[in-house]
């Protein structure tokens, strides 16, 4: 919006000052119905309020000059401003992709960590349960299927 306005308000100052409805006078007048009516031509007879505005163009082209440079020097200013920002945006986007990065990389590691812990547990339990077998002593066949006896 700002460098619209900036960009506009020099044009505006030109066409004013070359616009022959303002180098003369305009016309303000009311008419029957109450609207207010606007124009370089004399208003009609049967207007009710007559007003004549002397506008004077006091253009000064050394002034738009200036105006225009100056707009010139701060749409540059803006522009170098937007491309700061968005480079400090681009390097703030960035940091953040490689902060996600890592910390999915972290969890990567401890889910593996976790997983070989696990493994680890396992093999434990499957070789204490191994030892377990081979230090029980084995049944002979004939005295699982004998009945129940109390001797």
């Amino acid at each position: 919006m700002r460098k619209t306005t900036l960009f506009l308000f020099p044009l505006f100052l030109f066409l004013l000052g070359s616009n022959p409805a303002f180098s003369d006078s305009i016309q303000k007048w009311t008419d029957a119905s109450g609207q207010i009516h606007y124009g370089d031509q004399p208003p009609p007879s049967s207007a009710r309020i007559k007003q004549r505005i002397e506008v004077h163009s006091n253009f000064d082209e050394s002034a738009y000059e200036e105006a225009m440079k100056r707009n010139s020097a701060l749409y540059k200013e803006v522009r170098q401003i937007e491309k700061r920002e968005k480079s400090r945006a681009r390097a703030a986007e960035k940091r953040l992709d490689d902060y996600l990065k890592s910390i999915d990389k972290k969890n990567r590691e401890l889910e593996q960590s976790k997983a070989k812990k696990r493994q680890s547990r396992e093999l434990e339990r499957n070789r204490a349960s191994i030892k377990l077998k081979r230090s029980k002593p084995s049944k002979a066949p004939a005295e699982e299927n004998e009945p129940f006896s109390l001797k």
